[in-house]
């Protein structure tokens, strides 16, 4: 019996190192910027420049696949309340305020580094998605993506704080930009594209099984 005792340690400890493929981890932070340009010829909008929403706090949860020591696929829910301000041309402001839920969805790429158990795990993340903006009865979905980065600090072997940092643009429209030709006549027009920019700080409590 004594010579299959080294086999069923390496089960063990090959089934610990499989369950240790994911990674669950709800976080809160502060979502700041969000400038929002508006093109229209309605009446009810024409005069309005820009959309403006209040920087506030988010919240949301990240879902983790690690793929094997370094890449990891992550799906991540990030919810924002704020409210909506509308300016008007000049620098007016249109003294409505509306409240808001930005929600973004993501499906992400990420990079962690060092050893898959190291305490301190610093790490890179992109992805594409989706943010839905949700107010006064009407709701609008725009695609998006998201840069970022951050530090996971274990505290044992399954549990451990996550602090992140991301850029997020979201595409709005594009407007006529110009248009380019070649060294051969060939021309063509150049779309200018609109972005609203925003950025989320946050913390969270990272699951690891």
């Amino acid at each position: 019996m004594r010579q299959w005792w080294p086999a069923v340690l390496l089960i063990g400890v090959a089934g610990a190192l499989h369950a240790q493929r994911f990674e669950v981890a709800p976080f809160a932070g502060y979502k700041f910027g969000g400038d929002v340009p508006v093109e229209s010829d309605k009446p009810v909008v024409r005069d309005v420049e820009w959309v403006k929403f209040s920087p506030s706090l988010s919240y949301g949860v990240t879902a983790a696949y690690n793929l094997n020591e370094h890449f990891a696929l992550e799906f991540l829910w990030s919810r924002q309340p704020t409210r909506a301000k509308a300016w008007l041309r000049g620098g007016y402001q249109v003294l409505e305020n509306v409240d808001v839920h930005l929600d973004q969805y993501m499906g992400s790429v990420v990079y962690n580094f060092r050893d898959p158990f190291a305490r301190v795990r610093p790490f890179l993340s992109f992805g594409v998605g989706a943010l839905r903006g949700s107010g006064n009865h009407t709701s609008q979905t725009k695609p998006s993506y998201h840069v970022g980065g951050g530090l996971k600090l274990f505290v044992n072997d399954h549990m451990g704080f996550r602090f992140q940092a991301r850029w997020t643009p979201t595409y709005l429209f594009s407007t006529p930009g110009g248009v380019w030709c070649d060294w051969w006549g060939y021309c063509w027009e150049i779309p200018n594209d609109h972005y609203m920019n925003q950025g989320e700080a946050s913390v969270g409590w990272v699951f690891r099984f």
